[in-house]
């Protein structure tokens, strides 16, 4: 049986060791008789539109709805029952720049031009992108910016943030600030179950293409594009049928919006594009033939991508453009971030590591299975699948940044072993184990009877180290055993560390914990995989581009279909989406765009040349500041004082009361929060708390950690955990909250 992985709920959830076996999934095995190249009179067309957008995410929600104001009739072909994609499930920041309202409001300097300088020059990640591909980002940015809202997005009334720009030595090309963050407060979340922010910006853009006429096609996954034979234009798509029904259930999900939804069920159907195709499936680092051959590591180990259980990232898009001709764009930037953005976990223990997660409110919960834990690096080690330390944890304390990928560096190279005993020895990857005590748990409230997954095999739990080792099943490399010695082994030479407060193998200084006290557990800490950042080759327009460097008429992509711009955040995704439905309205009898690319005079900004200088070293030198964000001001006046900046290791305030009273403290552990983990320690005295600090946060920068001080205070005065929720900042709030109440049953005051 052929199994759906666009966009929707991945094959390998179906197939993996019987999980999910029973689970109907009807899709089509009939034979696609005509083949991608066509003539049209050969093709019978189910439906037909002008415009044919095939994934209803972050770009293709944009360019379905763009195409429709520009006068074009639409239909949307997902694969999954719910539109959203990544974006749905994402925190929904917004890289946006050249002088966009927020970036006025808050008095910062911004143009196209500074943009395109940003996203064009020297640094880490920029040198990769293609010039024409952000200049037309940078042309349409910021009118793109202002058509999101008047058509539903709403963004938080917060001040742009920026990371480590790259002559700061950080990995987002910026010079000024350019994120800002979505206000979902009126969307109710069934993807996830959570308050993540990305659905604000899907729904509003979904509900306006509905209720202007755009029809959807849900729970298709696209198989073929079919184009005219000799070099000739794009014609439509071949789609099969891909229910999704939960286990124990027997209907399919249905999707949160139903207005403009096409009722057919269907095996196959080939659906017509009078204009244009535009490809907006989301990437390629769920399909494991397709990012193993950009880097070999990333083996099937790496089975709890971002966005999953719900939206996978499959590659069905590149491979049918590709099976007509199209051409792969900046395939250096798959290199980038060492493969598709992999970064540590931020809960361990579970398949899906990634963000904030899913919970038991979610559709998909059951595929979910269950929210692991959030790491504290300081209570254990990382080991490789034979049981050895591969690198320094510290360094996984900073997600996505240079010091995590060298850790990870390390990692992927750590197995080097004669698998079969023919004395040919094998370098591989394999699953990565997180291992602690008892003691770790109940000092991180962790909760190991429910929230890790032993049944599946992601955790594994015993009262010795040598049996501990003896239980582990490396997942998808059943046949390497952990040898129970060189595990109880690694463990005795850490502790041995501990004592000595020196790490003479890997230099982890936050030796505070030593590793002795059962039952000991193995939690799942194999990283995930994020962005995909090569995909299909386009111009300006978006409009895909072959093999000869010819553009493919009437084919269109966009998001992370399109190659050519490596920058995290939602900005770039939608703008290219905007551009795309731009331009496959505009197309000629011959399916060759029209529409006006060039930066339109309202959307100018004001004159910044004078920051894109080349002719000079100090306008290429990384001049050192925090790794981590900053609001825009902030930055400002750490580049004053840069040479006595004080820094800490995530570039994040600390939150911290007045130092605490004399009295009895506790401390109390959420894994809930946005970023991971929220720790709270409160001081007592006579039955009342005397003071509340935050000793551990990784919320939104200019967000939950802005509300942090203001629950605080507010519980102070109520003396209560029962405190209220700050708008924009619910997930935080409902973090602080429930590690308080921790707290404060352990300090007996509930």
């Amino acid at each position: 049986m052929k199994l759906s992985r666009k966009r929707g709920l991945s094959g390998k959830l179906w197939t993996a060791y019987g999980i999910f076996a029973g689970i109907l999934l009807t899709v089509s095995c009939a034979k696609k008789a005509e083949g991608p190249l066509v003539n049209a009179k050969d093709v019978k067309w189910d439906y037909e539109a002008d415009v044919v957008v095939i994934g209803a995410g972050g770009s293709g929600l944009p360019a379905g709805l763009k195409a429709k104001v520009d006068g074009a009739s639409v239909i949307v072909v997902e694969a999954n029952y719910d539109c959203g994609g990544h974006a749905a499930v994402s925190e929904g920041q917004l890289h946006a720049g050249g002088a966009t309202s927020s970036q006025r409001a808050a008095g910062i300097e911004d143009s196209a031009d500074l943009y395109y300088y940003d996203h064009t020059r020297s640094g880490l990640d920029s040198r990769f992108n293609s010039p024409e591909y952000v200049r037309s980002v940078a042309n349409s940015m910021r009118e793109c910016y202002e058509w999101i809202l008047s058509e539903g997005i709403i963004v938080q009334d917060i001040e742009p943030m920026i990371r480590g720009y790259y002559r700061d030595g950080g990995y987002d090309a910026d010079g000024v600030a350019r994120m800002t963050y979505v206000d979902a407060t009126k969307w109710v979340n069934d993807i996830t179950g959570t308050k993540n922010n990305g659905i604000g910006v899907t729904r509003p853009l979904e509900e306006s293409l509905r209720k202007k006429g755009g029809k959807f096609l849900m729970n298709y996954h696209m198989d073929t594009i079919f184009r005219e034979p000799k070099g000739g234009k794009v014609l439509g798509i071949q789609a099969s049928y891909t229910p999704h029904i939960m286990p124990g259930q027997s209907e399919p999900l249905k999707s949160f919006m139903s207005e403009g939804n096409i009722d057919c069920t269907k095996k196959t159907v080939n659906v017509r594009a009078k204009k244009g195709v535009i490809v907006c499936t989301g990437g390629s680092i769920g399909n494991l033939n397709f990012r193993t051959m950009f880097d070999p590591r990333l083996g099937p180990e790496f089975d709890g991508l971002a966005g999953m259980p719900f939206s996978d990232q499959d590659a069905s898009g590149e491979l049918a453009a590709m099976k007509i001709g199209a051409a792969m764009g900046s395939l250096a930037g798959y290199m980038v971030d060492m493969g598709a953005a992999i970064g540590p976990v931020s809960r361990m223990g579970c398949q899906y590591g990634y963000g904030n997660g899913f919970n038991e409110k979610s559709k998909v919960w059951a595929l979910f299975r269950k929210r692991g834990v959030a790491p504290d690096y300081t209570s254990l080690v990382l080991v490789n699948m034979l049981g050895q330390r591969c690198g320094n944890e510290d360094l996984c304390k900073l997600r996505r940044f240079p010091q995590s990928y060298e850790f990870l560096n390390t990692y992927l190279n750590s197995v080097f072993i004669d698998r079969d005993g023919d004395g040919n020895a094998e370098s591989m990857t394999g699953p990565l184990w997180a291992i602690f005590d008892s003691e770790a748990a109940v000092r991180n409230d962790w909760d190991m009877e429910n929230s890790v997954d032993y049944e599946n095999g992601y955790a594994f739990k015993a009262d010795t180290l040598e049996e501990l080792a003896s239980k582990i099943v490396n997942k998808y490399y059943e046949d390497v055993k952990m040898d129970p010695a060189i595990l109880a082994d690694t463990i005795a030479r850490y502790n041995k560390f501990v004592e000595k407060g020196k790490d003479e193998d890997w230099g982890k200084t936050s030796l505070d914990y030593k590793i002795e006290k059962g039952p000991f557990y193995a939690l799942w800490a194999t990283p995930n995989l994020h962005d995909t950042l090569a995909a299909l080759r386009v111009n300006k327009d978006m409009q895909v581009v072959d093999l000869d460097g010819n553009v493919i008429p009437s084919l269109f992509a966009a998001g992370e279909s399109s190659g050519g711009m490596h920058v995290h955040g939602l900005g770039r995704v939608i703008t290219s989406g905007f551009i795309a439905g731009r331009a496959a309205a505009s197309v000629d009898a011959n399916g060759m765009a029209t529409a006006d690319t060039s930066l339109k005079t309202e959307f100018a900004g004001d004159e910044t040349n004078y920051r894109t200088k080349t002719d000079k070293a100090e306008y290429y030198s990384q001049r050192g500041g925090s790794a981590g964000t900053l609001t825009y001001s902030e930055k400002v006046e750490e580049l004053k004082r840069i040479g006595n900046a004080p820094k800490t290791a995530s570039g994040k305030p600390v939150v911290k009361a007045a130092s605490p009273s004399a009295g009895n403290t506790y401390i109390g552990t959420s894994d809930n929060g946005i970023g991971g983990a929220i720790q709270v320690q409160i001081t007592t005295m006579t039955g009342k708390m005397t003071d509340i600090r935050i000793l551990k946060q990784n919320e939104t920068h200019g967000i939950g950690d802005v509300a942090l001080p203001k629950l605080v205070a507010d519980a102070m005065k109520k003396q209560s955990a029962d405190i209220d929720i700050i708008a924009g900042a619910t997930i935080t709030s409902t973090a602080f909250k429930e590690a308080l109440v921790k707290a404060r049953a352990k300090g007996g005051l509930n």
